[in-house]
C-alpha cells in the first residue's frame, strides 16, 4: 500500500470505532437511566426521579459545553523552522548547490497545509 492508502485506511478505521463506540456509549447511557429511575420511583416517586435525571443530564451537558469552549487552541505541533544562511554571491557553486539543496529539503518538510 502506498502512503495516502494506508492513511485512509487507518482513518476510515479510526470512523468505525469511534462511531461503534458512540453507539455503545448511548445505549450504555439508555441503561443507566432506567436503572436510575427503577432505582429512585420506589423512594421518590415519578415526578421527582423524572426532575433528579433532568437534572443530572442538564449538569453533564452543561460541563461538556463549557469543557469544549473553555481551552485554548493547542500550540501547533510543528516547530518553527529558522530562516536559512545567506549564501554569498563569491562562494564556491559547490557551496551554493549544496545551500540550494538545504533549503529545498527544508522546505520539503514542512507541512504543506498548517492546521
Amino acid at each position: 500500500m502506498f502512503g495516502i492508502e494506508r492513511k485512509v485506511a487507518h482513518t476510515a478505521k479510526r470512523a468505525g470505532l469511534i462511531t461503534a463506540g458512540l453507539i455503545l456509549a448511548v445505549i450504555g447511557v439508555a441503561f443507566l437511566t432506567a436503572g436510575a429511575w427503577f432505582a429512585l420511583v420506589p423512594s421518590l416517586g415519578p415526578s421527582v426521579t423524572a426532575f433528579c435525571i433532568a437534572v443530572a443530564y442538564l449538569l453533564a451537558g452543561l460541563i461538556c459545553i463549557s469543557l469544549a469552549q473553555g481551552g485554548s487552541e493547542p500550540a501547533s505541533r510543528s516547530q518553527p523552522t529558522p530562516d536559512p544562511a545567506p549564501t554569498p554571491a563569491d562562494s564556491p557553486p559547490i557551496v551554493q548547490a549544496f545551500m540550494y539543496g538545504l533549503q529545498a529539503g527544508a522546505k520539503a518538510k514542512q507541512p504543506s497545509h498548517p492546521k
